[in-house]
């Protein structure tokens, strides 16, 4: 549950996300613990900003983030009702590829890129990243991944890639998933 606050000491708004943390499995728990971590590592104006966290008498943790004014840019749903303008999609995906530079400059995967983790304020034409529950942060110990995360059609020649650059590339795929999304206001995985 996010909900919106004023922070007493400095009058500006946040946003506290309480995530309940006692019938949590243990992974879930370290989840939404990594989200704290990984939110604190970074600052950058098209990040959500992570401000503190704690946890609340042990039943649940509190993140406390930057409020964001906007709504999840799910473009497939079309907040506007019509296609961005070419500057704007341009605007928009510049944004996004800065906030993402920033994080893998930290050696941080986002993992879930896409326009529901994406807040659009289109009065301000800004797009800030969030959600960073699944990210991962990438040391010498995590590079060496086990067979078992890659894609089955992957797995025979496992030793022969390189994961990190691998990795990095998913976060890539992912903008060239919300681009489509942006450009056909349609989602790119729809079937029939």
């Amino acid at each position: 549950v996010v909900c919106l606050y004023r922070e007493r000491s400095s009058g500006r708004p946040v946003a506290i996300k309480h995530i309940s943390v006692q019938q949590m499995s243990r992974e879930e728990r370290e989840q939404s613990l990594n989200e704290a971590r990984v939110l604190a590592m970074l600052h950058h104006p098209n990040i959500v900003a992570c401000h503190h966290s704690f946890l609340e008498d042990d039943q649940s943790l509190a993140i406390v983030m930057e409020y964001a004014p906007g709504e999840p840019a799910s473009w497939a749903r079309g907040p506007w009702g019509h296609s961005p303008t070419p500057q704007q999609v341009l605007s928009f995906l510049g944004q996004i590829v800065l906030a993402l530079e920033h994080v893998h400059s930290r050696q941080i995967l986002h993992r879930d890129l896409k326009s529901q983790n994406l807040l659009l304020d289109r009065h301000r034409a800004l797009v800030k990243v969030g959600d960073f529950g699944i990210s991962k942060v990438l040391s010498s110990r995590s590079k060496a991944h086990s067979v078992s995360s890659l894609p089955l059609s992957l797995r025979g020649s496992w030793s022969r890639l390189r994961l990190p650059s691998l990795q990095l590339k998913s976060d890539i795929w992912a903008l060239g998933c919300v681009l489509y999304e942006l450009l056909t206001l349609r989602n790119p995985f729809e079937g029939s």
